[in-house]
């Protein structure tokens, strides 16, 4: 926890504008004049915050003016899988001052349990499920003030590239609706680059909370493994998911954090509130490429030298290194770890259905094909692809013998459009290759369970957002911090708009 002190400072050092009405004005679709859809856009969450402390607006006028944000905004984009306008109103009452966030409205993905809720991990076989019981990191969240307004959308069973499923439909960019906002917090990241929130809930079990932040121009983080409040049921931590915050900004990402880290993890010591930037010079390890793998894109290659120069400018040194994974060898791992995930679903399948996964009906044609593919697989095979994957923490923490932070990109590719991964689709080699060459940078830090972030630093010549991937040692999550103040300050984002925002909202008509 942090001291009102320190929050104060924070808020005057990193100030946005003022405020000058406590009752914001809308967006008129008859007029024609371009304005923002309402008076409250450029603010961040911890900007939210100070105007409920300062009473310029109450806790119930922002949940009124966030629910009428998602209404309008959420049939073009399509980020939302179900919304909880009478739970956040009821949990007004359990917002105060005292509270980081003060009852700031926060979205979560469908893919953790938070009580009273429905829970679909954006499947048809989940359509009905009720949640009664919120986990550790959900209570964390909900102490800090943030209030849960909805859930936003994700791949079926946070699978594949694109965020896109049978029940809810695809998710479309801000920035170009032809494209997905990969995957699988891609609700998410779409509801806070169009203007939506400020600060979404993601998950990160392969990518899931850098990938859909490269796409959509925002920060994504995936902390050290074990160092988060438990996102799980049982109230332990997965090998690989991790929870944490898509923001617009680094101090709404590094207050979320501070009031979800687990302080008594038994690995790390607590980071708190991190609120200063970078004071040192860095060697900074660049991953150009993986051999044996599909290049990168010529525009990823420019987001990559142009993040180099800015390093370079801001006095930290370059050197480049080798990422530790060989393509054919993570993708054949990846996939029979992935058999020990499917295994007991294909079970729960076949027991409720009395069917084949395939025939069941209740899982799309794309996953039914993978799990029974997976399923074949001996148990000897599956090991082998654990143990190969097991090697990573001790790959990871060589590389860093030669550097303070690793660079390299989120993915080879720049995005994805909307009907290159379909859930329609076959799985076969060659879409098992499409998912790995989009994951291959981001999944191995999962399975070596470091900390990394996603930072928004360059836009294509078609004004798509390119990420860049900072990889820290592990429990080093402070340092990536410190590093996104530094980049934040030296080539600020914050302010650019999709053009499918609500910056923009008569694009969203």
């Amino acid at each position: 926890m942090i001291s009102r002190r320190q929050f104060l400072l924070v808020l005057s050092s990193l100030a946005v504008s003022a405020c000058t009405t406590t009752t914001p004005t809308f967006f008129s679709p008859t007029s024609n004049k371009k304005q923002p859809f309402d008076d409250l856009l450029s603010y961040d969450a911890l900007g939210l915050a100070n105007l409920i402390k300062t009473k310029q607006v109450s806790a119930e006028e922002l949940l009124n003016i966030i629910i009428k944000r998602i209404d309008y905004a959420n049939p073009t984009l399509n980020f939302m899988t179900n919304t909880a306008y009478d739970r956040a109103r009821n949990s007004l009452a359990n917002v105060n001052n005292d509270q980081l966030f003060a009852g700031v409205p926060v979205l979560v993905k469908d893919m953790i349990d938070v009580a009273g809720m429905p829970r679909t991990d954006g499947s048809v076989l989940f359509k009905d499920r009720q949640i009664t019981k919120s986990v550790d990191y959900i209570l964390g969240l909900e102490r800090a003030g943030l209030n849960i307004v909805g859930m936003t959308n994700v791949p079926e069973m946070a699978s594949f590239i694109i965020t896109d499923n049978e029940l809810f439909g695809a998710t479309h960019n801000p920035w170009n609706l032809e494209y997905s906002t990969f995957s699988s917090s891609g609700g998410s990241a779409c509801a806070i680059a169009a203007g939506v929130v400020p600060l979404a809930h993601g998950t990160d079990g392969a990518g899931s909370c850098r990938l859909p932040p490269s796409t959509t121009g925002l920060l994504g983080m995936k902390p050290s493994r074990y160092r988060m409040l438990s996102g799980e049921a049982n109230g332990e931590h997965d090998l690989v998911k991790t929870n944490q915050a898509i923001s617009r900004t680094v101090r709404d990402s590094a207050a979320l954090f501070s009031m979800t880290e687990n302080k008594n993890n038994g690995h790390f010591s607590p980071i708190g509130f991190v609120t200063t930037p970078l004071k040192r010079k860095l060697k900074v390890g660049v991953v150009r490429n993986i051999p044996n793998s599909t290049p990168i894109e010529p525009e990823v290659n420019k987001a990559l030298e142009s993040t180099i120069a800015l390093l370079e400018s801001l006095g930290h040194e370059l050197v480049d290194v080798s990422y530790p994974i060989v393509f054919d060898e993570l993708m054949d791992s990846y996939q029979k770890f992935f058999a020990t995930k499917v295994g007991p679903l294909k079970t729960l399948i076949e027991k409720t259905s009395g069917k084949s996964v395939t025939e069941s009906g209740l899982l799309t044609h794309l996953l039914a094909q993978n799990i029974e593919q997976s399923s074949g697989l001996s148990e000897q095979e599956i090991q082998q692809g654990v143990d190969a994957l097991n090697t990573l923490p001790a790959k990871f923490a060589d590389m860093f013998k030669e550097c303070d932070v690793v660079l390299t990109p989120v993915a080879a590719f720049a995005g994805a459009k909307l009907d290159e991964a379909s859930y329609k689709g076959d799985w076969n080699d060659m879409s098992a290759t499409f998912a790995m060459e989009r994951l291959k940078y981001t999944a191995p830090v999962n399975f070596a369970g470091n900390p990394a972030m996603s930072v928004p630093l360059y836009w294509d010549k078609n004004n798509m957002p390119i990420g860049s991937q900072f990889i820290a040692p592990l429990g080093d999550d402070k340092l990536l911090y410190e590093l996104a103040y530094q980049l934040e300050a030296a080539r600020p984002w914050k302010d650019k708009w999709a053009p499918y925002s609500l910056m923009y909202p008569q694009n969203l008509v």
